[in-house]
């Protein structure tokens, strides 16, 4: 009987170990099958914002790979655009539920699509806000004391839309015109400058008093605005295939750039005194150097598919283009020129900011 009892018993403990290592491995596999978590602050990155895949790839700048990826689905479709806090701490996405891919012109058409913004924790990929709008909108900035959250309806009859950027409550609206598209602000902050796609004008807002202080009078149909690295505003010119220089001081053209391809988002590299500029649905960057008091074309980079937006690293080593059909990041060495890796990311990838 006793004997009995002892093969009992061991059966039992054999039984009750085998539980439990399968319960183990069957824990670490889930582990190991879920991605890393996101509240991971130790490394430089890349925050790409992908509109076909509504998602937001996280880079890992040390390795050149894509580390996390922030799920956007629940806060609505084609996230366009995104920016990030001055401290860091927080990114804004536009949320158009238009595929901008489609060209502006079927904007029109799409008179039922709603538009919105989204503020997400940087550090965790949590949404904190989400503020919606009646029509669809280009991108949502951080002001430069990072309180307010600007974005514009991209309609006949635009409206800059002001945001309290820490309850995401409307402070105002500001009547535009017809067709605004990205909205920059200077480097004092100290106005905010938006191109009005059907007009001629790019429409000076001051920051503090929410009045429109000037329209500037550029070339025909300006389809954005950039500001970049000199402390000027680059007007993209996509219909004639130029770029008017915009003094942020005197609000006046100072320069004018002719090209034989339509710009797109463009960035300055002050180290080499260059103008990078992605070539609108193509595969190539451009790189200005000025001379003379003009600029002058040194050459051009191969990228990928559609080369839409660039930034560069704050030791201004590296370049990062974003390729929109080509659903990669590309990165550049600035002092040599060349390409040197593709990162795979999300489906029709469209902004990028680095957090170094």
């Amino acid at each position: 009987m006793l004997l009995k009892d002892k093969t009992i018993t061991f059966k039992l403990l054999t039984i009750s170990v085998f539980l439990l290592s399968s319960l183990t491995y069957s824990c670490k596999n889930k582990q190991k099958d879920n991605p890393e978590p996101i509240a991971v602050d130790d490394f430089p990155k890349a925050f790409v914002v992908n509109g076909g895949s509504n998602t937001i790839s996280i880079i890992d700048l040390n390795t050149l790979s894509v580390k996390n990826i922030i799920q956007l689905t629940e806060v609505g479709r084609f996230p366009h655009h995104i920016s990030l806090s001055p401290d860091k701490t927080r990114l804004a996405v536009a949320i158009p539920e238009f595929d901008f891919t489609l060209g502006h012109a079927l904007l029109h058409n799409a008179t039922d699509k709603k538009g919105g913004v989204t503020i997400v924790d940087a550090l965790n990929g949590n949404t904190l806000l989400k503020m919606p709008l009646t029509n669809a909108n280009f991108n949502a900035a951080f002001t430069n004391d990072g309180t307010e959250i600007w974005t514009a309806s991209a309609t006949h009859t635009g409206e800059m839309f002001i945001f309290d950027a820490g309850t995401g409550v409307l402070k105002t609206k500001v009547a535009l015109g017809a067709d605004p598209s990205e909205v920059v602000f200077s480097k004092d902050g100290t106005y905010a400058f938006i191109a009005l796609g059907e007009t001629s004008f790019v429409y000076v807002l001051n920051t503090k008093t929410k009045n429109i202080e000037k329209t500037i009078k550029v070339d025909p149909f300006p389809t954005n605005v950039w500001a970049v690295a000199d402390g000027k505003i680059y007007v993209e010119n996509k219909i004639v295939n130029t770029i008017n220089v915009i003094d942020p001081i005197s609000l006046n053209i100072v320069e004018y750039l002719d090209l034989d391809f339509p710009p797109g988002q463009m960035a300055f590299h002050p180290t080499l005194n260059e103008l990078w500029i992605c070539q609108a649905n193509q595969t190539k960057v451009a790189y200005f150097e000025r001379k003379n008091n003009l600029w002058s074309l040194k050459g051009t980079i191969t990228t990928g598919d559609d080369a839409h937006a660039i930034t560069f690293t704050k030791d201004l080593k590296k370049a990062f283009v974003v390729n929109q059909r080509g659903n990669t990041v590309s990165v550049i060495d600035a002092s040599t020129h060349q390409k040197t890796n593709d990162i795979q990311v999300g489906s029709y990838p469209n902004g990028i900011v680095l957090k170094e």
